[in-house]
């Protein structure tokens, strides 16, 4: 696998967390709905971050690999 790879999933949490704070914007929500879509929202964070320390260890990459996914991610964690 490729460094682009990883960091395209990285950021597709961004596209989906935009996706859902934008729907919240545009929705008239219950108090209990405005809250489990920014639970959604720290759900998806916790998530992407779990990944971008997770990427750059996976021992079954290449030591490069892991090297330039850690330079790439290094400001994410």
């Amino acid at each position: 696998m490729e460094v682009e790879d990883f960091l395209r999933v990285i950021n597709e949490f961004d596209f989906i967390r935009d996706d859902i704070d934008e729907i919240k914007g545009q929705l008239d929500l219950t108090k209990s709905e405005n809250q489990k879509m920014s639970q959604a929202i720290e759900n998806i964070e916790k998530a992407k971050q779990i990944l971008v320390a997770l990427f750059p260890r996976l021992k079954s990459l290449d030591l490069d690999v892991r090297e330039d996914l850690e330079a790439e991610l290094m400001d994410l964690e």
